[in-house]
């Protein structure tokens, strides 16, 4: 370009430039043309550069190291026209940040962009919040139902296929049959015979056999005999049987096995002990002696090794005397109950 025509372009364009506003430098690149002036420090000053400027003997063009530069030495201002040919003349920058002074936005576009442009590693993605498993469902186990009593006794009325007048828990000649027994009120009554010496024995005996192995049998002992004796037993035989034995206002757990006797004996209450039971122990092959004031709550009294075969053993209610005594009182029986073991 002619030096005439490019310096009626410069003037135009600080024409419409206030220069007292303005601090920067106007670079060329590629055809780009900047512009950096220096204004007045105070702002009321007019500035420097007329509207129409004409040019004066103290301007004048020069090339230095590949430069050209317009210089004005009255106005104390000077433009540089440079080549900006490579990167490599950013090095006459007094810093990056000069950069972002630039009036030209042209000069952050394109490649020059990823010059200043950070790229900043990204924030990696929340982890996925996962929701706590459930809590397991708990399980409540309905219990199976409680299995049928092989046999529930409660004597509305004394079925003789199922109980005998008879004595088993003690020998054959014991048995007397002027002891009364009889069937009245839901319960079974026996009385011994006053003011007789020597053994008198009756009651009542099951017909039909059941297993100690896999079940209990229980019953309710309404009144134990004053002045006689009273027995709840499971027997093989007079000589071989286990069970319970009221005398004298004793409770006797005993045991016979061929005619030999083991017993524990406690002080008889007739409201503790109005319950009896004869069961075999699910975590050893033990016979365990209970008592019970309602038939519900039960209170181990006694514990012994089985010494007897319990498979086929029959149940006996009685009561008598072994001496001669003054006077006696029924004994009453009623309420049993013959249960498989849970």
């Amino acid at each position: 370009m002619a030096d005439s025509r490019w310096k009626d372009a410069l003037w135009k364009l600080l024409d419409v430039v206030a220069l007292r506003r303005i601090t920067a430098r106007v670079a060329l690149s590629a055809g780009l043309v900047g512009l950096a002036t220096q204004g007045p420090s105070d702002s009321s000053v007019q500035p420097r550069v007329p509207v129409a400027p004409a040019f004066v003997p103290d301007q004048e063009v020069r090339k230095l190291k590949g430069k050209y530069i317009l210089k004005r030495a009255a106005n104390s201002f000077f433009v540089h026209l440079a080549g900006h040919r490579s990167h490599s003349s950013h090095s006459s920058h007094s810093s990056h940040g000069s950069h972002r002074s630039h009036s030209s936005s042209s000069h952050y576009s394109g490649a020059h962009a990823s010059h200043y442009s950070s790229s900043a590693t990204p924030a990696p993605p929340p982890e996925p919040v996962t929701a706590p498993p459930p809590p397991p469902r708990k399980v409540v186990e309905t219990p199976p139902p409680k299995p049928e009593p092989l046999l529930r006794e409660t004597f509305n009325n004394l079925v003789s296929t199922r109980w005998r007048v008879d004595v088993i828990a003690t020998p054959p000649e014991t048995f007397d049959a002027g002891v009364l027994t009889t069937h009245m009120s839901n319960a079974l009554t026996i009385t011994p015979l006053a003011r007789q010496d020597g053994t008198h024995f009756s009651g009542f005996a099951s017909t039909g056999a059941f297993d100690l192995n896999s079940a209990s049998v229980a019953a309710e002992l309404r009144r134990a005999a004053s002045g006689g004796t009273t027995i709840f037993a499971a027997v093989i035989d007079a000589q071989n049987w286990i069970g319970f034995r009221i005398e004298g206002g004793r409770l006797s757990l005993e045991s016979h096995t061929a005619g030999k006797v083991a017993a524990r004996t406690v002080t008889y209450d007739a409201a503790e002990h109005r319950y009896l039971r004869l069961r075999t122990s699910s975590v050893a092959p033990v016979v365990v002696w209970e008592t019970s004031a309602d038939g519900s709550n039960w209170n181990p009294e006694y514990v012994e090794t089985a010494t007897i075969k319990l498979a086929s053993l029959r149940i006996a209610l009685s009561a008598g005397t072994t001496k001669r005594i003054e006077s006696t009182g029924a004994a009453v029986f009623d309420n049993v109950l013959v249960e498989q073991k849970r």
